[in-house]
C-alpha cells in the first residue's frame, strides 16, 4: 500500500516535525540531512513500513537513521541485517557507513565498538547491531532477542520466515515513550521479491510502502546516475530505474516469452490425440527456502508432449500433497515417479523413503519410484536445455489449465519465469528463487528421454 501525499491536520503536522526535531535533528549521531522522502520515512507512525523502489533513493541511509532515531533512550536496541556477511561489511554498506558516521564518538571512548558482536553501544546503554541471515537455520540466533527496531537492508533478499520471524522479536519497553518498529528497504526483483510484493506493493497489501526515485537524492548527482542505470539490461533497468515491481524479462538464454505462450494448449486440442507414456518428475527441497516440486508429462503418439499437471508445496511434509498429485494424473497411468536423488542428500528424500511412502499407490496402480541423480545431468542450466529445445520445435506444450492462480501462486507463469531467468552462472541465479518447478519438468523429461527418440 503507496504512501501517497496525504493531508494532515496542522496539528497531525506539528506532530511529525517536533517527532523529527528530537529523535534525529537534535540527534548528533546522525549527520546525513534527509530529504523529503526521508524525512516521511522517519515520522510515519507505523509498527511496519517499507521504503524503496529506485536504486539510488537513500535507502541504508534511511535505514540507519531510523536505527539510530532513539539511541538515547536506555534499553533501546537495534538491528540491521543484510542477507549475508559479505554483504554486510562491504565497504559504504550500511555497517561501515554506520561506522564512519560514528567514528567521532568511537574515538572519544563515548560510544563503544564491539567488533566481535557487531554492536555499538551508547553513553544511555542503547545498542545497536548489525548481522546477517544466509540461512533460515541463522535466525536461532535471535530466539532470545528482545528488540525495540529491526532494519533489513533489500528486504527482497530475504525470505517471508526471516523476517516474521524477526518481527516476533519486537517486544515493547515498559513505561517507554520508544515505539516498536520494523523497517525495510528495497528494489524490485531478488528471490523475495512476490512475498514482499504483496506484502508492502498493490493496492491491497496490509502494510505501508514509501516510494523513493534517486531524483528524489539531493546527495546523488542524478543525470549520471541515471546514466550508469541505462547501461543496465532490461529487466534490471526497469527495476532500478522506474522501481517497476511489475518488470518482467521477455527473453532468456533458452526461449523467449512468445515461444512460451505459443505453446498453451487448451484440453480439448489434444483430446483426439493417443497417450503412450506417461512421467512424473519430484524436485524435492533441500533447504527450507525450496519447494517441493512435481510435474506431469505425456509423450503422444503423434511425437508431442503436454505438460498436462504443475505443482509446488513448501518442503515441510509434502507426502500428501505428492500422493494427491499422482491420484489426480492417474488418467494418463503415470508409469514411473522419478525423484531427484544425489548423495548427501536429507534422509527424508532418499529414494527408499519414497518407494515406502508410496508402497500403497504404486501397488494400486502399477507405477514405478526411481530416481535420477542431478550431477549425472549437469547444471540446473543443462538440465533444462533439452525441454527447451523442444517448445522451440514447437513438439512440447502445456496445459492450459495449470495457467491459474492459488492466492499470487501461478504454476505455469512461475515455470515461464524460471525457463526464461535459467542462466549458467551461479552467480546470476543467486538473484532468482530456485527454479523448482522447471527442474521437476527436467527429471519428468528425463524418463520420456529414456523410453522414446525426442
Amino acid at each position: 500500500m503507496q504512501i501517497q501525499s496525504e493531508s494532515l491536520s496542522t496539528e497531525q503536522q506539528l506532530k511529525r516535525i517536533n517527532l523529527f526535531v528530537e529523535t534525529v535533528g537534535k540527534n548528533k549521531y546522525i549527520p546525513h540531512k534527509p530529504f523529503i522522502q526521508q524525512f516521511l520515512f522517519l515520522t510515519y507512525e507505523s509498527e511496519e513500513l517499507l521504503y524503496g523502489g529506485q536504486a539510488g533513493g537513500g535507502k541504508s541511509d534511511a535505514l540507519l537513521m531510523s536505527a539510530l532515531q532513539y539511541v538515547d533512550y536506555p534499553n533501546y536496541s537495534a538491528l540491521l541485517l543484510r542477507r549475508t556477511y559479505q554483504d554486510l561489511s562491504q565497504p559504504n554498506a550500511i555497517m561501515d557507513r554506520a561506522k564512519k558516521w560514528l567514528n567521532p564518538y568511537t574515538k572519544t571512548g563515548e560510544v563503544h565498538w564491539n567488533n566481535q558482536t557487531k554492536t555499538f553501544t551508547f553513553p544511555s546503554g542503547a545498542t545497536l547491531s548489525f548481522g546477517y541471515l544466509s540461512h533460515d537455520n541463522d535466525l536461532d540466533q535471535y530466539q532470545g532477542s528482545e528488540l525495540q527496531f529491526v532494519g533489513f537492508d533489500e528486504l527482497t533478499q530475504f525470505t517471508e520466515k526471516q523476517y516474521t520471524y524477526l518481527h516476533s522479536r519486537l517486544r515493547k519497553l515498559e513505561n517507554s515513550a520508544v515505539p516498536i518498529r520494523m523497517r525495510a528497504g528495497t528494489n524490485p526483483g531478488g528471490r523475495g521479491h512476490d512475498w514482499v510484493k504483496k506484502r508492502f506493493i498493490t493496492d491491497d497489501s496490509p502494510q505501508p510502502f514509501i516510494q523513493s526515485a534517486y531524483t528524489d537524492n539531493i546527495h546523488l548527482d542524478t543525470d549520471q546516475y541515471g546514466k550508469q542505470l541505462d547501461k543496465l539490461d532490461e529487466l534490471t533497468r526497469l527495476q532500478l530505474k522506474n522501481g517497476d515491481w511489475d518488470a518482467t524479462i521477455t527473453s532468456g538464454l533458452l526461449v523467449n516469452r512468445t515461444q512460451l505462450e505459443k505453446q498453451i494448449i487448451n484440453p480439448a486440442d489434444f483430446e483426439g490425440w493417443t497417450p503412450t507414456f506417461c512421467t512424473i518428475g519430484v524436485d524435492p527441497a533441500s533447504t527450507g527456502e525450496d519447494k517441493f516440486a512435481m510435474s506431469c508429462l505425456v509423450y503422444f503418439d503423434n511425437g508431442n508432449i503436454v505438460l498436462m499437471d504443475l505443482d509446488a508445496t513448501p518442503s515441510a511434509q509434502p507426502e500428501e500433497k505428492l500422493k494427491l498429485f499422482i491420484e489426480r494424473n492417474q488418467q494418463w497411468n503415470p508409469y514411473i515417479i522419478n525423484f531427484e536423488g544425489e548423495a548427501g542428500s536429507s534422509p527424508l528424500y532418499a529414494l527408499r523413503y519414497w518407494q515406502s511412502k508410496l508402497d500403497e499407490l504404486s501397488h494400486k496402480y502399477g507405477f514405478i519410484v526411481s530416481n535420477t541423480k542431478a550431477s549425472s545431468m549437469g547444471s540446473k542450466y543443462t538440465r533444462a536445455v533439452p525441454h527447451a529445445n523442444l517448445i522451440r520445435q514447437g513438439k512440447l506444450y502445456f496445459n492450459k489449465s495449470i495457467d491459474t492462480y492459488y492466492g499470487t501462486y501461478n504454476p505455469l507463469r512461475t515455470l515461464f519465469n524460471q525457463y526464461i531467468y535459467i542462466h549458467p552462472d551461479k552467480s546470476v541465479m543467486n538473484d532468482y528463487p530456485s527454479p523448482d518447478e522447471l527442474d521437476s519438468v527436467g527429471y519428468a523429461f528425463t524418463e520420456i528421454q529414456n523410453v522414446v527418440r525426442v
